[in-house]
């Protein structure tokens, strides 16, 4: 039994858990960065290169995980049975649809080499954060797990080729409609959509959730990373996403924010983070983010720039120049 899991907390508390099987941790901040709509190496590539740019390691070592559980995946057939274990928030549900695709892609691939498919495939997903769950509590979770559905698994794999398309007005309707299959998949969708520059001011729900903390002084990362969570309805970023946000803010000939920080390895910085001028003018409406800064930015398969823009009205997303 295989069971591919969304980090490494989960992890931690399953393998105490007297659950039997192969733990493989597949992890990736699929609302950050480009997600082309490929698989294999072309994936790989193409997703190391946007991570190393970032805080989340060297290319190669990123390089090396990607592959290494990936492999794990693919070798599914040597299983009865894989069981995923997601949650109910945007990163763990990003990566549902992601392998939804994946598992209709390789069992289509079966059908038409008229091949026997074996592999019973599996989900536990509620509106619990796995990572947080005592090791005792995953047994009860294990045996209530469900048989993914070919309707499930259909309509993930749509979801995936929408998101990872260049057309961000087709995600408004998954995320308005209630799913039967992936009920959990609208709401994540609506918060991804909310990441889009707003028409009021170009900045995201996260960044202007961010600038609101820091408009009433300045704060330790730490302290700013844990009052963004408090207005998350359902978490989803963790502190690296979070130190990218700041980064960005930070940046262009207009910063918004500005950061004076000692850095700790594998730990958010320490030291204070502030709001600008700028900032204060941006959060109110008086300037734009946007026209100040410019953007380049991947939403899925949506390339954010002056000349690319789309823009979050509050109930859609639409075409717009900066």
């Amino acid at each position: 039994m295989l069971h591919i899991l969304n980090g490494d907390s989960t992890r931690m508390s399953l393998e105490r858990s007297g659950v039997p099987g192969t733990l493989v941790v597949w992890p990736d901040i699929l609302y950050e960065g480009p997600t082309p709509l490929v698989l294999g190496d072309d994936w790989i590539r193409v997703r190391t290169a946007y991570l190393a740019t970032g805080d989340h390691g060297g290319a190669d070592e990123i390089l090396e995980n990607y592959r290494r559980r990936d492999a794990a995946l693919e070798g599914y057939a040597a299983h009865e049975e894989v069981v995923f274990w997601f949650e109910h928030d945007l990163f763990d549900q990003l990566l549902l649809i992601r392998h939804l695709w994946w598992m209709d892609v390789r069992l289509r691939e079966t059908a038409s080499a008229s091949r026997a498919h074996a592999t019973r495939f599996s989900l536990v997903c509620r509106d619990r954060y796995l990572g947080l769950l005592k090791p005792e509590e995953f047994p009860a979770l294990f045996e209530r797990r469900r048989a993914i559905t070919g309707p499930q698994r259909r309509a993930g794999a749509a979801a995936w080729e929408v998101f990872c398309g260049p057309d961000p007005e087709r995600l408004v309707p998954l995320a308005e409609a209630p799913s039967a299959d992936l009920p959990f998949l609208p709401g994540a969708l609506w918060r991804h959509l909310e990441e889009y520059p707003s028409v009021e001011n170009g900045l995201a729900r996260s960044e202007a959730q961010t600038l609101r903390i820091l408009s009433d002084g300045s704060r330790s990362p730490e302290d700013t990373f844990h009052a963004l969570t408090r207005t998350e309805e359902r978490v989803f970023m963790g502190d690296t996403s979070f130190w990218t946000i700041i980064r960005r803010l930070a940046a262009g000939p207009h910063p918004l924010v500005v950061f004076d920080v000692a850095e700790r390895p594998g730990r958010l910085p320490t030291g204070r983070v502030g709001i600008t001028d700028e900032g204060r003018g941006v959060l109110s409406g008086r300037a734009d983010y946007v026209a100040l800064n410019g953007i380049d930015r991947w939403l899925g398969g949506v390339h954010l720039t002056p000349a690319g823009l789309w823009r979050w009205t509050g109930a859609s997303v639409r075409p717009a120049t900066a």
